[in-house]
């Protein structure tokens, strides 16, 4: 009997790799197809929603394969903003059925999600007042206000319904995976520099886009081995090396200085003799120093670090954001200019999805939307979202404070139409997880 079930749980295990495959080749195939026109783009799309059939498992999916069309290299693939409603109306459907999912929630996960939703309900409250009273374009604020909530929230109940049921770690990573590996092997093309000529941007429309998802993708290597997931040595080796190169191509500072900041938090909280972790550090301290001391490594660094500008504006490729965001909290310090629309010297209540800011930096964005009153608002709820799984902040405190590193220099933090729902699932899979209840799923 004990042979049987055991030969039956390996069968199964074969029949779960074989069936991932089989789906991660359609998936991929889809992204293909979507490539070609926008004909094919919308056939996609529409196809998408066969991972219905999936529940709310298969929602959250089609919101991520969405984000990975979207973040494409425009030198690859027809553009996804020529379809801009028919994305909305796909995510928001999505994000509402998920919604619904909230009271299938066991209570202590309800209790979780209570405690971040008061906070971000009375900052949503806030906001809308703000919109209507003091921005220059109420209604397109709250639409952005909503769309943020509503997908963010929708994330939140979904993730937190199926986390139990599905391993959204392995899955996601497989993403990312996709990724690095599909980058890797265009860098000899043009395509790969088409931004500005010289910026590695690999499959995606952007260079700094790239270095985002790279500073994910390592965050979720690290949390993978943290929490002792196990993964091929490509993965483990060869993939973080690849990634790191193709950071420097991309000359993206907010990833490189990222990607340090989490291997440093990876060494002081791995898991192993406190004295070796100290020898360790001690060592690659010093290694580092004297790296620092080689001029030829220096000037390397300064250069990467400076952009080609002056030593002394290392800045500079940014000042013009940071002075209108500075400008605009001065405008109005206490409630802000409305949630994430320029400030205009008149008022409309027309709605357009052409109305785009570059915020930057997430503090100072959140000031200038909303003003102290609501950057107050904002840090409670971000603060209890550290805190409501804080006895699995070491296994995976990579997912949430990535998020936070990246939208420091690139806020995507926001983005909903963009890569802000993976910054949901990043916080939404550090919230529930459960290193306890999650020993059978890894």
């Amino acid at each position: 009997m004990i042979i049987k079930s055991s030969t039956s749980h390996i069968e199964d295990g074969k029949f779960r790799i074989k069936k991932n495959t089989l789906e991660w080749v359609f998936i991929i195939s889809l992204l293909l197809f979507s490539f070609i026109n926008t004909t094919t783009l919308i056939v996609s799309l529409l196809m998408l929603l066969v991972f219905f059939k999936q529940k709310e498992i298969g929602a959250i999916k089609i919101i991520n394969i969405i984000t990975f069309r979207t973040i494409i290299n425009p030198g690859l693939a027809v553009s996804i903003g020529n379809l801009e409603y028919l994305k909305w109306t796909i995510l928001f459907g999505c994000s509402i059925y998920l919604l619904l999912s909230y009271h299938k929630l066991d209570k202590r996960d309800i209790k979780k999600i209570n405690s971040i939703i008061f906070p971000l309900l009375l900052f949503t409250i806030y906001n809308i007042f703000v919109a209507f009273v003091f921005s220059s374009l109420p209604v397109v604020a709250v639409f952005k206000l909503i769309s943020y909530v509503v997908i963010f929230v929708g994330t939140l109940c979904g993730v937190g319904y199926t986390f139990s049921k599905y391993n959204w770690i392995k899955w996601m990573l497989t993403m990312f995976k996709i990724f690095i590996v599909f980058s890797f092997v265009i860098i000899p093309l043009p395509v790969s520099y088409l931004r500005n000529g010289t910026s590695f941007q690999g499959i995606t429309n952007n260079p700094n886009m790239f270095g985002i998802l790279a500073v994910l993708f390592i965050a979720l290597l690290l949390s993978t081995l943290q929490i002792k997931i196990y993964i091929k040595n490509i993965t483990l080796i060869v993939l973080p090396i690849i990634t790191m190169l193709m950071v420097f191509l991309s000359k993206s500072r907010t990833a490189f200085i990222s990607c340090l900041v989490l291997l440093c938090i990876y060494l002081i909280f791995l898991n192993c003799n406190k004295y070796l972790k100290i020898i360790t550090l001690n060592i690659l301290g010093i290694g580092f120093i004297l790296l620092l001391l080689n001029s030829s490594v220096t000037n390397f660094f300064t250069e990467f670090l400076y952009k080609g500008q002056n030593q002394g504006d290392i800045l500079f490729s940014r000042a013009n954001q940071i002075e209108t965001l500075i400008s605009n909290f001065m405008l109005n310090p206490w409630f802000g200019n409305g949630f994430s629309v320029p400030v205009l010297p008149f008022k409309s209540y027309s709605f357009s999805t052409e109305y785009l800011v570059e915020p930057g930096n997430l503090v100072l964005s959140v000031l200038s939307y909303s003003g102290v009153i609501g950057f107050l608002l904002f840090l409670i709820y971000i603060i209890q979202i550290f805190v409501v799984n804080k006895e699995n902040f070491k296994n995976l405190c990579f997912l949430p404070i990535a998020i936070l590193l990246i939208s420091m220099g690139e806020m995507v933090f926001f983005s909903s139409n963009n890569i802000g729902i993976w910054c949901y699932m990043f916080l939404s899979i550090y919230i529930f997880f459960d290193i306890k209840k999650s020993k059978v799923n890894l």
